[in-house]
């Protein structure tokens, strides 16, 4: 409890009392625990059967769009009254399901997973960075690859085949590889 207390005490946001710290393992941890009430609402008491939470994002799938809609309510009048949590206006929908969904930092359609635009743009900048540090001896080879290592894997997860083979190529470039 000292340890929780302290983190939360240290952690500074616009308006006081609200927010988590973000980047460190402590926001899953809290989001879990905190969500946990939520998660047994959703599955028990309104019965959806296919519901995936990471962290503070999640989604509901179901054939019909009333239900969902009826969910959607339900999901925000429990987060008001009992976790004094309100649903993000713009990024809580109900759509079709064709339409594809953002979730984790993909877009995700019946038939296949895009990473986002903003984490294609990120990558390619990235890799200029991983440049200029290398250019100035402030990072290794090694670490690079590391790094690049860590968002193949991630982007492994999404149709990115020839995104991926672009982005090593790239890599092997500024690192003098063959």
């Amino acid at each position: 409890m000292w340890l929780i207390r302290t983190i939360l005490k240290n952690h500074k946001t616009d308006v006081e009392g609200r927010g988590m710290p973000i980047g460190n393992l402590t926001s899953q941890f809290f989001a879990n625990v905190y969500l946990n009430d939520l998660d047994k609402y959703i599955k028990h008491v309104l019965k959806a059967k296919y519901y995936v939470r990471y962290v503070d994002d999640f989604a509901i799938f179901h054939k019909g769009m009333r239900q969902l809609e009826a969910w959607h309510s339900a999901i925000n009048e429990f987060l008001l009254k009992n976790l004094k949590l309100k649903l993000h206006p713009d990024k809580s929908r109900v759509i079709p399901l064709r339409n594809g969904i953002t979730l984790l930092g993909f877009r995700m359609f019946y038939t296949h997973r895009l990473l986002k635009k903003s984490n294609t743009r990120r990558i390619w900048k990235r890799l200029e960075i991983y440049k200029q540090r290398y250019e100035h001896g402030c990072m290794t080879k090694e670490q690079a690859e590391k790094s690049i290592d860590g968002w193949l894997a991630y982007a492994k997860f999404a149709n990115t085949y020839k995104l991926r083979i672009r982005v090593l190529a790239r890599f092997r470039e500024i690192f003098n590889d063959t």
